[in-house]
């Protein structure tokens, strides 16, 4: 095998910036990090996003989703006639609308399998309604901490969308 030294300089740069056992033991120090999630505030925000949905009140979504907050889902959007591809909420005022008269339902967390400075990705299931069958999904939220603390700047869910609507009361034909 021929290695040049170009490759040979790109593979030792490479092992440079890797940072080390140590380094990523020793606490931040950058005023950059503070922006950031640790992974104690990961959990908060997870906790909050399930207050959202299983037990939703104007008071947490007021204090917890910023401003610029905007929800999608195309697995909503098919439940809700909206083009796929469009934000499910736009707005934190149609989110808060949409909540408002939206029964709860109980979401399970079984992971958060990702947290990145400002995003989480988890994985959940919700089992409830006429079929009682586990509808399992995936969201990332989106984050900030412009305020001092946490909060939801978006939220990405996509989730069994047919066990869903199985769990409403709803059927569907398989036609294969």
């Amino acid at each position: 095998m021929r290695c040049s030294l170009f490759t040979v300089a790109a593979l030792a740069s490479t092992a440079l910036a890797l940072p080390t056992v140590d380094s990523a033991l020793e606490p931040r120090t950058d005023p950059a990090d503070a922006k950031c999630l640790t992974r104690a505030e990961a959990k908060e925000v997870v906790d909050i996003y399930v207050q959202l949905i299983a037990n939703y009140t104007d008071e947490v979504c007021e204090k917890y989703c910023a401003d610029e907050f905007v929800d999608r889902s195309d697995s909503i959007n098919t439940f809700i006639f909206r083009p796929l591809g469009e934000p499910t909420f736009a707005t934190k005022k149609i989110f808060m609308e949409a909540q408002q008269t939206n029964p709860p339902f109980p979401v399970v967390i079984d992971s958060i399998d990702a947290v990145d400075c400002e995003a989480i990705a988890l994985r959940w299931h919700a089992t409830f309604g006429a079929a009682m069958k586990p509808s399992r999904g995936i969201t990332i939220i989106g984050t900030t901490k412009r305020l001092g603390y946490a909060q939801i700047t978006s939220l990405d869910v996509e989730f069994n969308s047919l066990i869903w609507l199985l769990n409403m009361g709803g059927s569907y034909v398989w036609e294969g």
